[in-house]
């Protein structure tokens, strides 16, 4: 059911008692603040989600009735004719009630996302770089930042240092030095070591900032890409495993006032999944990590070496060698679907 705030209701309401039936009050609403245009067919259609529209017939006799009264119009293009309200609707419906306050109310309301979908650029240009910085200085909660082999350039270290002292946790996602050198060049990966170390050491003795690393190419091709507090998403389109980040074209997608983007639920979906895979940079932890995802592989190593250890128990080494092999077979078969996802993107590069 589409969602109607109590002004709009109020309004609607307001409309029925001036001689309106109920579905063309709630469409003069609806129209004046979503402001759908489309074939009639399929506005009415579309317009079912609301309260008091929900029957197809009281839907096509609503719009018929804002047809007859000049609050909806109807246009040919490109040979549809198209059903829409007129551009001054929401003046009308005020002139109706005989309150201008309406007009202004209704225009508030007005629902629309294209004024925060912004195309910023090339990411060469050096706009996108400083609206970039502008952007980290203004994050109060939370800023998730992946990288590839992004260095801690000085400007963007001091600006994620002063939000980190303001209390904001920072979350840095580098990539492995052995996804790097893959997807980059071999002979770098001393560099990309270089440059995690940097990261480290840059903020290791900030509290709220947090560095991991990934070791998943799916993961990290959301480097360059970011958000700021959980309601703006800039994202770096460009094809990761051909180009570089630099040769993409940033847009930015931000939230409105209680309301939460598709888009920037599908980065904050996508970054957790790639956060919870990673693993902390230090050497401890990078080996527990890696202990407790193969922790299987290990177990059955271990029953492979207790077989070979004598015991008085009679077919000890044949029990152990038998469960071991009970171990690995299943992880042999769940490891093909991967293998040849693998293999089939390797080929299609």
């Amino acid at each position: 059911m589409g969602t109607l705030d109590r002004s709009e209701l109020r309004i609607a309401q307001d409309l029925q008692q001036t001689g309106l039936t109920r579905s063309s009050a709630m469409l003069a609403v609806v129209m004046a603040t979503r402001e759908y245009d489309r074939p009639e067919k399929d506005l009415a259609e579309i317009v079912r989600q609301y309260p008091g529209l929900e029957s197809i017939t009281e839907a096509r006799l609503a719009i018929r009735d804002l047809l007859h009264r000049e609050w909806l119009t109807q246009a040919v293009i490109h040979g549809t004719t198209m059903t829409g309200r007129v551009p001054h609707l929401a003046y009308l419906i005020a002139a109706h009630l005989g309150d201008q306050g309406v007009a202004d109310r209704l225009l508030a309301i007005r629902v629309t996302l294209e004024p925060y979908i912004k195309i910023l650029g090339p990411m060469e240009n050096s706009s996108v770089f400083h609206s970039y910085l502008d952007l980290l200085r203004s994050a109060q909660g939370e800023i998730c930042l992946p990288m590839l082999v992004t260095p801690p350039y000085e400007e963007t270290v001091r600006a994620l240092h002063e939000r980190a002292e303001a209390g904001v946790k920072v979350r840095i996602l580098l990539a492995a030095p052995t996804l790097a050198a893959k997807w980059r060049n071999e002979t770098m990966r001393s560099i990309y070591n270089e440059r995690i170390t940097a990261w480290i050491r840059e903020f290791h003795n900030s509290p709220t900032v947090e560095i991991r690393l990934s070791r998943t190419p799916e993961d990290m091709e959301l480097a360059t890409c970011f958000s700021v507090d959980g309601e703006i998403v800039r994202f770096d389109i460009y094809d990761p495993y051909r180009q570089r980040s630099l040769e993409g074209v940033m847009i930015e997608v931000a939230s409105p006032q209680g309301m939460l983007p598709n888009f920037v639920r599908i980065f904050r979906r996508l970054f957790e999944e790639a956060w919870s895979n990673s693993v902390h940079v230090s050497p401890l932890a990078r080996f527990l990590w890696l202990l407790r995802k193969q922790w299987k592989t290990w177990l059955a190593i271990l029953f492979l070496v207790l077989a070979f250890i004598p015991a008085p128990v009679p077919h000890w080494s044949e029990i152990l060698i038998g469960i071991s092999c009970g171990i690995v077979a299943p992880l042999l078969i769940e490891e093909i679907p991967r293998m040849t996802r693998t293999i089939r993107k390797w080929r299609n590069r």
